[in-house]
């Protein structure tokens, strides 16, 4: 009789919990579905975006080529050439955020590396002393060399050839509605034995491979010397090559150290300049809080972090941005990366992105920047990115003294400029060298500036127009 009650009891209870479970599930896996939707949408707007920015930059670099060859001021000269080494500089960039990795575009590669390094000995023979006008056989006096010329010519050709394909890419990709994503799940498969093909059928892939067949049929210029890669070698990157699964470790020490919830798996490695790890991170709900996701990134090697991005929705704003400055600074302290000071902050629907920069002797040093995002519902931090701070970060700086003091160097300000602040900072300059500088920050009327004058000759290196908060405005 008791067996038999329990038999009639089993289902009632049985079949009301299995509602339940998949109901949970149900939930559970929508959750994580709606999460991916997320984050698929954020990267694939980050892979437009660096597109878009490729585009422009290669764009402003074809028109800067064209003007300087009618151009025969020496002063204008200099000023172009260094423009068109900051914009080749900046196509580099742009090309390295794009998943491109299973594609080889050694040729276009090497094409803005030849123009940078064109630029490059160009404004450095200018601005010799010993440079001088070139005397041509009709009298006249030019202050690029017909050989030069001839290599300006041959390098505009090919920069001309890059825009049109971009162009033709992005109207295509309208077109057809292609998406970066694709190319990014191809790139990730690139080992597979059929991977060819997909990326012949890919409209994004099979432009960029004719993009670079098309390179090949060009002319080559003729330059002096050896090539010079613009990019600045990453002094930050340092140690050994590690393991898959060293980097597993690494990661979930960093992602855990306050709180260990995250569950860390392997994803796949990217293969660009600076050849990263990528883990997923997973994220158990709390009190029926949404699973949490989101990814990490290692170098392999040294496994130093090149950046971090959680996904979750931040509904609400709780916290002031003086305590996210602080959030961000304690997080980066702890897991050290001591001596952050922050410089500016930007806020996007209840996140703000942290900009901290290292202070070393009363000294900040801008290159080495870092960059965190703050949830401003608890102050959870949401992403680090660290690749300027790995490129510029130097454990053997030696920090330069000023040639000039405070007060002889405040003699050449704008005497308009109502200062609010000075500190000694390094910064970059146009050629991406760093310079000691002497920082004021001040107003002139209703606008924020950072003017920044050199420590040793007191010349104006930059200015920057900025808000509030430290951020430079356009």
């Amino acid at each position: 009789m008791e067996e038999e009650k329990r038999e009639r009891f089993t289902p009632k209870v049985t079949i009301p919990l299995l509602a339940v479970a998949l109901v949970a599930a149900l939930a559970w896996g929508f959750t994580q579905f709606r999460a991916r939707r997320n984050w698929e949408i954020r990267a694939e707007n980050q892979y437009n975006r660096s597109f878009s920015e490729l585009s422009t930059h290669v764009g402003e670099l074809e028109n800067l080529l064209a003007e300087v060859l009618v151009s025969n001021s020496r002063s204008k000269l200099i000023k172009s050439f260094s423009d068109i080494w900051r914009q080749a500089y900046l196509s580099q960039e742009d090309l390295g955020q794009l998943p491109l990795t299973a594609i080889e575009l050694t040729r276009t590669k090497e094409f803005l590396a030849k123009v940078g390094a064109f630029a490059f000995n160009t404004v450095s023979k200018l601005n010799t002393e010993t440079a001088a006008p070139v005397s041509t056989g009709d009298g006249s006096i030019q202050h690029l060399s017909d050989q030069d010329w001839q290599t300006l010519n041959a390098l505009h050709r090919q920069a001309k050839y890059l825009v049109d394909q971009l162009v033709d890419l992005q109207e295509s990709m309208l077109e057809s509605g292609e998406k970066w994503l694709g190319v990014d799940r191809l790139s990730a498969s690139a080992l597979a034995a059929d991977v060819t093909d997909r990326l012949e059928t890919n409209k994004i892939t099979k432009s960029f491979m004719m993009l670079e067949d098309g390179f090949q049929r060009l002319p080559e210029p003729e330059m002096e010397g050896n090539l010079l890669n613009i990019r600045p070698a990453p002094k930050g990157i340092t140690g050994e090559e590690i393991s898959q699964e060293q980097g597993k470790e690494l990661a979930s020490n960093f992602v855990n150290k306050d709180e260990p919830r995250y569950e860390v798996t392997y994803e796949g490695k990217t293969n660009g300049d600076y050849p990263l790890y990528i883990y997923n991170l997973n994220k158990k709900g709390e009190k029926g809080r949404a699973a949490e996701s989101g990814r990490l990134a290692l170098t392999t090697k040294g496994g130093h972090l090149a950046w971090l991005l959680k996904e979750r929705p931040v509904a609400e704003r709780k916290l002031t941005l003086d305590e996210a400055k602080e959030a961000a600074r304690k997080y980066l302290e702890s897991r050290d990366y001591a001596g952050m000071k922050p410089v500016a902050v930007e806020e996007y629907r209840n996140v703000v992105v942290v900009a901290l920069c290292p202070v070393r002797g009363g000294i900040m040093i801008y290159p080495e920047m870092i960059k965190v995002q703050v949830a401003m519902d608890d102050g959870e931090i949401m992403g680090v990115e660290t690749m300027s701070y790995l490129t510029f970060h130097d454990p053997q700086r030696t920090l330069a003294t000023p040639g000039l003091t405070e007060a002889e160097i405040g003699q050449r300000l704008n005497k308009h400029l109502k200062v609010e602040a000075i500190n000694q900072a390094v910064i970059l300059n146009d050629q991406y060298e760093e310079v000691l500088t002497y920082e004021y920050t001040g107003r002139v009327g209703e606008n924020r500036y950072r003017v920044y004058l050199n420590a040793a000759t007191g010349e104006e290196e930059r200015i920057q127009r900025i808000d509030e908060q430290g951020l430079e405005t356009k």
